[in-house]
């Protein structure tokens, strides 16, 4: 099951580039119609992971997303992001077990480990009207983790010495969390929106830690909504 889920976000990451031109086939005015808006966001991030030593780290996510009417001031909001960072900085070196690498990194004060967590997530949320271009967005998240690593960071006379291992058999195959935020229209009807959300994991993350290493995250989201072009005068 874990391999058919990976392979069909796989699929829907590696055809996102055309994904404009395959939806606008797909539906057609449809997207053009009041009930639906559909575009592109940015979100900037900032993560970490709780029961860490580790700081917050930067990280930028790309994805697609639906605003779909309910009720006049009600909407439900999909979202499917194939590159969504999460992770921690600044945490403590560890031993590798291997002898060379960890003779430059375990007795040095500069070193540093950056723990780099990337994910295909899928935001399932409703957006609701406070008051004006003003909204609220709450709802589940589900997030499937890829190519998780640690990075290995030192100076040496001036030059910069990086480690990098893979993580994968100590990270969890996937996260569910909870995802809450405000967001901002530029322009009534379907204009640009900014965003800021916050979310939560519920999942163990590091499985070979002891306690619970949870997913904590802002993000800074920049709703882009597309013309499909499917009207023409």
């Amino acid at each position: 099951m874990k391999k058919i889920i990976l392979l069909a976000m796989v699929c829907l990451y590696a055809n996102i580039a055309s994904a404009q031109v395959l939806i606008a086939l797909l539906l057609g005015d449809k997207l053009n119609s009041e009930k639906i808006e559909f575009g592109f966001n940015v979100m900037p991030t900032l993560s970490t992971l709780t029961q860490t030593d580790g700081d917050f780290k930067s990280g930028l996510g790309l994805g697609l997303y639906f605003n779909i009417r309910l009720k006049p001031n009600l909407y439900f909001h999909p979202e499917f992001s194939p590159k969504t960072a999460f992770g921690t900085a600044n945490l403590a070196p560890y031993a590798t077990g291997y002898n060379n690498i960890d003779q430059i990194y375990l007795n040095d004060a500069q070193a540093g480990v950056l723990k780099k967590i990337k994910a295909m997530s899928l935001p399932l949320l409703i957006r609701y009207r406070i008051k004006g271009l003003l909204f609220a967005n709450l709802g589940p998240q589900i997030n499937v983790f890829y190519k998780p690593k640690d990075i290995f960071t030192t100076e040496a006379d001036g030059n910069e010495i990086d480690y990098t291992t893979s993580i994968k058999n100590q990270v969890s195959f996937m996260d569910i969390g909870l995802a809450g935020g405000l967001e901002y229209k530029l322009k009534k009807d379907k204009g640009m929106g900014i965003g800021l959300r916050y979310y939560y994991g519920l999942t163990d993350v590091l499985t070979k830690l002891s306690g619970s290493q949870r997913n904590s995250a802002f993000n800074l989201s920049v709703f882009i909504p597309i013309d499909p072009g499917a009207k023409k005068k």
